[in-house]
This record gives structure tokens, C-alpha cells and sequence, in this order.
């Protein structure tokens, strides 16, 4: 198993356990992923864990990189003062400041080199001096007039003895607000879907609601995991998941087509209604859900079951029975059934890589 490249101690986990009070974070961080999503990127959300939205770039623990976001919903702009603003904690320590607190979760950490962004995102903006006189929705360090640098600099040079901020430092005021933060996602997964199946019919409530339940759910696990694999099981949201949640809600024509095909091959093969209907069923979502978004591992099935399909020639078969039995043992043969939970679904890649063929 790979070890967790994000295997060290939290700062804290506090926030873990009232995660109710953070109804505009994961909000936030579904406009994030249904952005990623749109672009057909690999992900996986960590709710609560470091900071509060961490996003990993892919499901690889070797190859993963990280954006890190603390969300802030509140009234008042940040400004140079407040951003770097230090209260009194117990004893007369001083407690870090805003800033101060999103650093010291990237910085000298063994995974600092792994990541991408480091972003403050506010949902009243920011106050501060920008070159040019810029309004900008995302402010860079180098976008900030070098006096208010300077000066934002010095403090955090004072509070953690970072001499430099870091250039992937990101100030980012967001779209969704707190007044429309529920219709808002919910119009972006209804878009989503007509960008990854256009002409789809989708209930895009029952998609928000399968989605933040879950994010519910790992934004309450406070435990810490060595294994990378058991973080992604048990404290993440990955694209993989949100896929299935899409295609389990939408419909389409295509694959409505893929589907009749299926009953004639199911009535030439003679099959009973009961097992006809329940390889229908999983044959439409795996349909789906790869027209739309194909993760590395149905990439990499697809490719190995094609190849193995090729290696057998219909022509030699009088019949769709001994052809499909054809089929499934050159699958067989070739090893296949290692990439499949077991030989029910090997046949149902043999069927969809046929009718897709």
C-alpha cells in the first residue's frame, strides 16, 4: 500500500467536529471540483484535513499535487492589518493570524514541494493595494503594489520567520455567495451535465443533495491515516464518486441506442427477463458514465478488454453464444479478471466492448 504524503500531525481538528458551521466551505469547494470536473481532470476533495479544503490533482499517491484553501465567509474585506492580525491566546501567547495559520500548513511541511496553490479565499474580497489599480477576483503576490507586500511580508516574517511569501500564494474572492450558495451549485451541476452529455436529461437536486451528503460525511472524520488508500476511502471525495453520483440521476440517448442493442443480443442469447434486466441496468451506467468522464482505470480496462476482443475473430462462430463464450475465455486467458471485481463483471466488459465495437 503507498504511504499518505499528507501523513503528518494536523494543526488542529476542531474543525471536524463542527463541521456544520462551515456550510459555505463546501460549497466553495464544489464550484472547485465542478470546474475540474467540467475539464475532465482527476481529483480527490479532503474536507477538514490540513486546512479546510485541501484538493489533490490525482488518485496516485506518487503523482498527487495539492491545492490548499482556507474559506472564509464573513462581512467585513480583509485587509494588510487584519490578514496578519495576531489576538491574545492563553498565558499572554500570541495565536497566529489569519495568514499566518493557511502558511503554516504548506510551509515546512514534507509535502510543501507538492503544492500547487495556496489560496485565502473570502467571501467579502480583499482591501488591499494592487498594481495598476487592478479589481482582481484572484490576487497573486506579485499582483500586490510592493509597499502592502512589503509590509505583509515583514509580518509574517515576524510571526513564522518566512522571509518570502510563497508565489503560488493566492487571495481569491468567490463567485457563490452565502445568499445563493444552494441555487448556485445547483445550476453549475445541471451545466455540468450538459457539458459532459449534452442533450442529457439530469435531476440535478437529487446529484446536489447524493454529493453534499457525502461531503458531510468525510468533513466528519477526524482521524489521520499513514495509508493514502485509506484517506481516499475514508476522508475524501473523488471524481470517480461524483461521476457515478452524475450518472446515476441522468439519462441519454446514446445510451438508450446501446441499451436496444443489448435486447436484441440478450433475446438471440435467450436470456431470462431477471438477468437480462440487471445486466441492462449496470450496462447503462458504465455507458454513461464513461461517455462522459473516463478515469484512468476505465482508460486502462477498456484498453486491455479491446485488445484481448481483437485477438478473437466472429467469423469463426456461427452463433452469438459461442462467440460471447469466445470472448469471455480470451479475457480469461488474458488475465483480465484481475481488473474486474469478479467473472460477472468480466462479461459485462465483454458485452460493452462488443456493443461498442
Amino acid at each position: 500500500m503507498a504511504d499518505n504524503p499528507l501523513a503528518e500531525a494536523q494543526r488542529e481538528s476542531a474543525g471536524a467536529s463542527t463541521f456544520g458551521k462551515y456550510n459555505f466551505q463546501f460549497h466553495w469547494a464544489l464550484c472547485e471540483i465542478i470546474e475540474k470536473h467540467k475539464s475532465k481532470k482527476e481529483y480527490a476533495l479532503l474536507i477538514e484535513h490540513h486546512e479546510d479544503v485541501v484538493i489533490a490533482d490525482s488518485l496516485d499517491a506518487d503523482k498527487a499535487q495539492f491545492e490548499f484553501y482556507q474559506v472564509k465567509n464573513q462581512s467585513a474585506k480583509y485587509t494588510l492589518a487584519s490578514l496578519t492580525n495576531r489576538q491574545k491566546g492563553a498565558n499572554d501567547t500570541l495565536k497566529n493570524s489569519v495568514l499566518g495559520k493557511l502558511l503554516s500548513s504548506c510551509i515546512n511541511t514534507e509535502y510543501e514541494d507538492r503544492i500547487t496553490i495556496i489560496g485565502l479565499v473570502s467571501s467579502s474580497g480583499f482591501s488591499l493595494n494592487l498594481d495598476k489599480g487592478l479589481k482582481l477576483d484572484v490576487i497573486k503576490v506579485g499582483d500586490i503594489a510592493t509597499s502592502d507586500l512589503a509590509s505583509l511580508t515583514q509580518n509574517i516574517d515576524n510571526e513564522l520567520g518566512i522571509e518570502v511569501l510563497p508565489e503560488h500564494l493566492q487571495f481569491i474572492v468567490p463567485d457563490v455567495q452565502l445568499k445563493n450558495q444552494e441555487d448556485y451549485v445547483l445550476s453549475h451541476f445541471a451545466r455540468l451535465v450538459n457539458t459532459l452529455f449534452p442533450g442529457a436529461y439530469c435531476n440535478p437536486v437529487n446529484i446536489y443533495r447524493s454529493v453534499v451528503d457525502e461531503m458531510g460525511r468525510i468533513g466528519r472524520v477526524e482521524y489521520d491515516y499513514r495509508d493514502w488508500a485509506r484517506l481516499i476511502d475514508n476522508k475524501s471525495l473523488t471524481s470517480t464518486e461524483v461521476h457515478n453520483v452524475i450518472t446515476q440521476y441522468t439519462t441519454h440517448p446514446s445510451v438508450d441506442e446501446l441499451k436496444n442493442d443489448f435486447d436484441d443480443l440478450a433475446r438471440d442469447l435467450g436470456w431470462k427477463a431477471k438477468k437480462k434486466r440487471t445486466f441492462k441496468s449496470k450496462l447503462a451506467l458504465l455507458a454513461l458514465r464513461r461517455s462522459g468522464f473516463m478515469s484512468a482505470l476505465d482508460i486502462e480496462i477498456t484498453s486491455v478488454f479491446k485488445r484481448s476482443h481483437c485477438k478473437v475473430d466472429e467469423n469463426n462462430y456461427s452463433d452469438d453464444i459461442t462467440y460471447l463464450e469466445a470472448l469471455g475465455k480470451q479475457a480469461i486467458e488474458d488475465g483480465l479478471l484481475v481488473k474486474v471485481s469478479d467473472q460477472d463483471e468480466l462479461f459485462l466488459e465483454v458485452i460493452y466492448c462488443l456493443l461498442k465495437a
